[in-house]
């Protein structure tokens, strides 16, 4: 005779919290196999770079190496442009063949306070300085007009305009040297990696069509100076640029503010940046390829930078990157005027990557809180599972936070000093990491909710910088 097996529902609830728990440790564990595409086909064939043999190549192409100019968008930068300066003049790249670019906002002298001192000050300081100096590039400096209307190629109006990134930069772009080939693109606390030059160089020759490249950006430098929340968002950024972004990039044109580079002729052809643009870059990277055909490609040479110092900066700060992306979506699910075969698969990799990704990830981080509020009103039972298999699963969380600490050693070398019991501190910090999980992806969705709201932010906010000791 069969025995009926009956469940109760509190047996029931205990096996579908199980069963999520499960489902997300495998996405968890999915990470694994970013690691192994990025490592086999980026990070472990990094070339074994050399001027010379690059200068060979260029002889036999009979073409000259690339000139580049880097462009730095520095509003309110006092802090760290000088630093940033003296690391891009110090890139491994013959120092004839590129420019540094600082674009300030002449808002930011028209608003200086007395004793204050502004980027533009720094800035000319460096310029004096250099003109001292042997064996360091050309250093630019340009000031964005406060009524200038923040097109490419385009003119002063008579009134203010507000000031975003897009518009600084095709401000800038006006200003480039004559024989520029690469325009490249950094933040005022970027410092790049060495050979970055040198690498592009190398594509370039192998390939001088027009052509697109953007490198990962760790934002740790400064992670001893940030709160328990921005620690553990600053490592997995860094983490995700690591490993997910060429899996993103496969699907996604995505081209990113800093540590990008443009061919000087595709961005003519385009006609530079969307000065409207909450996220200029991203905006940049899609509709290059509906108009050119042009595809980012990942480069495996990253930029250290530093994260927002507060939540609250955080926040704002993701709040107009959830935004500009929402922003990208909208502009070009409504852009008929580009071919429905190239439109359509951006579009749908903006909305899944984007909008879609967030208000999942969101209501996974949920899904612990209704669990430990149902166990509370007696709702789940465990008993359905064998005593042995719950220990494993509580044991489980562990090695959520070993990889987590696994994160923090991986990018430790890439951090500002600090005395040691603040390295102590900020690693016992980690531990925050359930809570950090649930406000990590907020900013993202409170954009959603706020483009349904028609409330999106409407003006580019400027993230504050973490003050650094100068060279």
């Amino acid at each position: 005779m069969d025995t009926e097996i009956f469940i109760t529902t509190e047996q029931f609830l205990y096996l579908l919290g199980v069963g999520f728990y499960l489902f997300f440790f495998g996405l968890f564990l999915r990470s694994l196999s970013w690691k192994w595409y990025a490592d086999k086909n980026y990070w472990h064939r990094r070339p074994n770079l050399d001027l010379n043999k690059i200068k060979t190549l260029a002889n036999q192409k009979r073409i000259e190496l690339p000139f580049f100019s880097i462009l730095v968008p520095a509003r309110n930068e006092s802090e760290v442009i000088a630093n940033t300066i003296e690391h891009l003049a110090s890139l491994n790249y013959p120092h004839d063949r590129y420019e540094i670019v600082v674009i300030t906002d002449e808002k930011e002298i028209l608003a200086k306070d007395k004793g204050s001192v502004t980027t533009q000050e720094v800035v000319e300081n460096k310029i004096r300085e250099f003109a001292k100096r042997e064996n360091v590039p050309q250093l630019k400096h340009v000031t964005v007009p406060h009524d200038f209307n923040g097109r490419f190629r385009g003119h002063c109006v008579g009134h203010t305009i507000p000031s975003t990134k897009g518009r600084a930069l095709n401000y800038g772009l006006a200003f480039v040297d004559r024989r520029t080939n690469i325009c490249g693109f950094y933040d005022a606390e970027s410092h790049p990696e060495a050979d970055v030059l040198l690498y592009i160089a190398l594509r370039w020759l192998q390939d001088p069509r027009d052509r697109i490249w953007q490198g990962p950006v760790f934002q740790v430098r400064n992670f001893y100076q940030v709160g328990v929340i921005c620690k553990i968002v600053a490592l997995y950024q860094a983490l995700s640029h690591a490993w997910y972004l060429p899996i993103l990039m496969k699907r996604l044109p995505f081209a990113g503010g800093t540590n990008l580079f443009v061919s000087r002729r595709l961005l003519e052809r385009i006609g530079g940046y969307d000065h409207r643009a909450l996220t200029e870059d991203l905006e940049l990277g899609v509709r290059a390829y509906l108009e050119t055909g042009v595809w980012t490609e990942y480069i495996p040479y990253y930029s250290t930078e530093q994260t927002p110092a507060t939540f609250l900066a955080y926040f704002r700060q993701r709040l107009r990157w959830g935004s500009g992306h929402l922003q990208v979506y909208e502009k070009y699910r409504h852009a008929y005027y580009y071919p429905q075969e190239k439109r359509e698969p951006i579009v749908k990799s903006l909305f899944w990557k984007g909008e879609g990704q967030w208000l999942f990830y969101q209501a996974a981080v949920l899904i612990p809180l209704i669990l430990i509020f149902l166990n509370s009103q007696g709702l789940l039972d465990p008993s359905i599972v064998p005593e042995s298999v719950r220990n494993v699963l509580k044991y489980l969380c562990l090695i959520y936070f070993l990889f987590t600490f696994g994160v923090y050693f991986r990018f430790r070398k890439l951090m500002n000093p600090a005395p040691f019991p603040v390295k102590i501190f900020g690693v016992v910090q980690l531990l925050a990491l359930p809570v950090a999980s649930f406000f990590m992806p907020l900013p993202f969705t409170t954009a959603s909710i706020m483009k349904l709201l028609r409330r999106q932010p409407q003006v580019w906010v400027k993230t504050p910088r973490t003050k650094e000791a100068t060279h």
